[in-house]
């Protein structure tokens, strides 16, 4: 299974942190960001190669905490990339998704699933980069939990 994939959730993980702390200290929060990522390799399932991905991530939304200390934060999350195979078979990747995470004062649990189609623009089958991660912050604000768990699927072989 390939680890370096994980920035995303490093990504996601530290924005929550950040929103967590951050938010406290000011009642409402915009922020608009974009993180390149990679080089990173994938192995991929569907033909036992592995190929190399670049890509960015951009982030937007705001951040608030209401009146009894719980914290609120709505994102707009955008992520584009782009491998080659060693075959010269391009890649292109993307997914969208609208994030909401609300917590009471500093204790939260959040798991959030990301799915990355990967589309083979050649004869290669198409492939799915699948990411769950995990994180659990008690009253405290220590983090008592964080995982994640990262797959790559294969959709099937193209005609």
């Amino acid at each position: 299974m390939n680890r370096k994939f994980t920035i995303l959730v490093m990504i996601t993980t530290m924005l929550l942190l950040i929103f967590v702390t951050v938010g406290l200290a000011k009642p409402v929060i915009q922020y608009n960001d974009k993180y390149d990522i990679g080089p990173y390799s994938i192995d991929n399932p569907c033909t036992g190669e592995t190929f190399e991905y670049t890509g960015t991530v951009h982030i937007s939304g705001q951040s608030f905490t209401d009146s009894s200390g719980g914290f609120h934060s709505k994102a707009h999350v955008n992520i584009h990339v782009v491998g080659i195979a060693p075959d010269g078979t391009e890649y292109i990747g993307s997914q969208i998704e609208n994030y909401q995470f609300n917590s009471k004062l500093l204790h939260c649990e959040d798991t959030e699933i990301f799915k990355i189609s990967m589309i083979s623009k050649g004869k290669e089958a198409n492939l799915i980069l699948q990411m769950r991660f995990h994180i659990t912050i008690n009253a405290n604000g220590e983090v008592t939990a964080n995982f994640d768990e990262v797959k790559n699927i294969c959709t099937g072989e193209k005609p």
